[in-house]
Formats: C-alpha cells, sequence, structure tokens
C-alpha cells in the first residue's frame, strides 16, 4: 500500500501554520484596548436615580409606591443631578442607592455594541474593558446581566469596572501606564463628559492609537 506523503506533508504543514498564528496572537494579547461603557451603550437602561419630596427618611425611599416620590430620573437627569445635587426644582431630595445597587428592567441589549464585544474577544491580541460610572457594587450585576442575555458574553477574559462617577481618561492613562504593550484603544460611551476626558488622555498619549465612538440611541458614530 502507497503511503500518501503528499497528503501527510500538507496536513503538517498546515498545523504547523497554525500554530505559528496560534503563538503570534498569544504575542500580540494586550496590544489593543476595547472599552465600553454600560448603561445606554451595551443596554439601554434608561433611568438611574429617584427624586422624593425634601425630609423623606431613607426607609420610605421605596420608588413610586411610596408617598413621597416625585420621580424617577433619566440618564441626562441623573447625571445634572450628581453635579448639582437637584433635579431644578426646590425641596427634593435625591436618591442614587440603585444606580449601584442593580441594573433597572426593561432593560434593552444594544446589539450593535455587544457583537463588537463578541468579536473583540475572539481576538487574541485585545484586551475587552467595560468601564461604567457606577459605582465598585455594580460590576458584579453587569457580570450577571452579560452572562443571561439570549446569547451570554462571558466574562471570565473582561475586566469590569466601576468608576463612581471617576474620570475615564485618567483611569485608561493609569490602565496604560501600567500596561506598556496596548497601542491602540477603541472607547465606545454616550456621555459628552466621558467622551471629552477621552479626548483628553488621547492628546497626552501620542504614541497610542485611539479611536472614539460615541453611542446615541443604540447608533454609533465615530469621532475619531
Amino acid at each position: 500500500m502507497e503511503v500518501p506523503w503528499q497528503e501527510i506533508y500538507e496536513e503538517l504543514k498546515m498545523k504547523l501554520l497554525l500554530e505559528n498564528w496560534r503563538s503570534y496572537l498569544t504575542e500580540q494579547q494586550g496590544k489593543r484596548l476595547s472599552v465600553f461603557d454600560f448603561d445606554d451603550t451595551i443596554a439601554q437602561t434608561g433611568n438611574f436615580a429617584d427624586a422624593y419630596l425634601a425630609g423623606t427618611p431613607e426607609e420610605e425611599m421605596t420608588g413610586p409606591d411610596s408617598e413621597k416620590f416625585i420621580k424617577r430620573l433619566n440618564t441626562e437627569e441623573t447625571e445634572l443631578a450628581k453635579k448639582t445635587g437637584t433635579v431644578g426644582a426646590t425641596g427634593v431630595v435625591l436618591d442614587f442607592r440603585d444606580f449601584d445597587k442593580e441594573v433597572r428592567s426593561p432593560v434593552g441589549e444594544n446589539l450593535n455594541i455587544t457583537s463588537i464585544i463578541r468579536d473583540r474577544l475572539r481576538d487574541g491580541s485585545t484586551q475587552v474593558m467595560i468601564m461604567t460610572a457606577r459605582g465598585p457594587k455594580s460590576e458584579e450585576l453587569i457580570q450577571a446581566y452579560l452572562n443571561t442575555l439570549e446569547y451570554p458574553i462571558k466574562t471570565d477574559n473582561i475586566i469590569i469596572k466601576g468608576v463612581a462617577g471617576g474620570n475615564k481618561g485618567q483611569w485608561i492613562t493609569s490602565y496604560l501606564q501600567a500596561n506598556p504593550a496596548i497601542t491602540a484603544v477603541e472607547f465606545y460611551d454616550d456621555q459628552d463628559k466621558n467622551i471629552r476626558n477621552v479626548f483628553d488622555a488621547s492628546n497626552q498619549l501620542p504614541n497610542i492609537t485611539f479611536s472614539i465612538y460615541k453611542v446615541v440611541h443604540g447608533e454609533i458614530k465615530a469621532l475619531r
């Protein structure tokens, strides 16, 4: 029986090429950092904070069922309220506790973004990071949300960071300083403040290639 040496040779050559390619991807691990906001970027979460009549004790801040409940704030109102401490009226107290404690329902997955995340996770040269303005307590909630999607996103290789309203540009800069192998960053967010901060960071890091995107109602707009 004739041995099919040519077929064996071709098979071995293909295996060697695949092994070399895997080695190359491993060497390139972390060359790109892909950063995604959560609220109204990965998911349409809508509301974060509740407004009550001034003087409402914490135990009576139970949401719309409370007699002293005024309204549930949307994303823009929450951002303004966190800066000013009000919602444009006197005699109001704000409750931000749920911002860190829950991912409100209904929550709509932004397929434009989650498809990019899934693609980046398949790329051995990319580190995926979810950076939220929520506090650290939200990190497990976001992880649980991703794991319960119709097509779950495994979070084993995702960094989830709650910066509690901090400057996302500064956080990214610190991460890059600790990970000098990264040469490119892509950033997706719906808030102008966060986008400005990342633009500022990019101007201070000329050796890093930044791609910055604004997410508006689920659509992605390239800014850089």
